[in-house]
């Protein structure tokens, strides 16, 4: 698949036609979620899935540099910073996705409010967001190859604790269904319950729930239930990717994950 340089700071020459499929691939994803922000006035989705995207855009705009002139360390951390940093906002999508369907069903089987539950969860990813900035900002700017591992392993504290974040949301994501399925609700349902207001695409105007639904599975609309199995299937993605991210920087800028592009390119596809 690639060329195997030592010289490389990859340990490869990145595959051109690989990198140029990605460019593409998050060039029509960005704008199919830049469509949706502006057609549906989905605000929250400039400041998270385009944004990531963007910056996907940018990392794998760097790689594919990087494929034309592979000793150009430049190109390399341009690749490396975006790539690991622009999923922090992707992932925070995730969070606030899921306090729209806490809305949505019902606050009475959450043990957080659906406001607590996006902030909470948010402030954990941007403080990962901002540490992974500082590691990607130390490896960019060191002269040795200290310096460099130094900046790797910044990045992978701020990695692990986006994975810690994302492990708590997915217990408290996990009980929440079980508790909506089997009608155990935490507490009674807030003034208003039952007819909650949502911004989500294909929800706002076409979902009316009668305040008096019996349970909140039964608020589970067709539309509800593939937004609760999109959030989980990019869940565990995300998931995975994050184990990936933090075993690839353990091993160092040589490690052999690292410098496996197929590794590389099957997991960063995950996402």
């Amino acid at each position: 698949m690639a060329d195997v340089r030592d010289d490389s700071p990859y340990g490869y020459i990145p595959t051109l036609w690989i990198c140029v499929l990605f460019v593409v691939l998050y060039s029509l994803t960005s704008a199919a979620h830049l469509g949706q922000a502006t057609y549906y006035r989905m605000w929250w989705l400039f400041p998270t899935m385009v944004i990531g995207g963007v910056g996907e855009i940018i990392g794998w705009a760097g790689r594919t540099w990087s494929s034309r002139n592979y000793f150009s360390d430049n190109a390399f951390y341009m690749n490396i910073c975006c790539t690991i940093i622009a999923p922090s906002f992707m992932t925070a999508a995730m969070f606030i996705m899921m306090g729209r369907i806490i809305g949505l069903v019902g606050e009475e089987y959450s043990r957080l409010r659906p406001r607590t539950y996006s902030i909470l969860f948010i402030s954990a990813d941007f403080a990962a967001l901002v540490i992974q900035a500082v590691g990607g900002a130390t490896a960019a700017s060191a002269d040795t190859s200290s310096g460099s591992e130094t900046g790797g392993n910044i990045m992978v504290a701020g990695i692990i604790v986006q994975m810690a974040a994302i492990t708590i949301y997915c217990i408290i994501q996990g009980d929440y269904l079980w508790r909506v399925l089997t009608d155990r609700p935490v507490n009674s349902a807030p003034s208003g319950a039952g007819t909650p207001r949502s911004d989500i695409e294909g929800v706002s105007n076409t979902v009316t729930l009668e305040k008096e639904a019996a349970s909140g599975r039964a608020r589970l609309t067709p539309n509800i239930k593939n937004m609760v199995l999109g959030l989980g299937i990019a869940t565990v993605f995300v998931y995975i990717r994050s184990i990936y991210r933090t075993i690839e920087l353990l091993g160092g800028w040589n490690g052999a994950v690292f410098v496996n592009e197929r590794l590389f390119s099957t997991y960063k596809s995950l996402l």
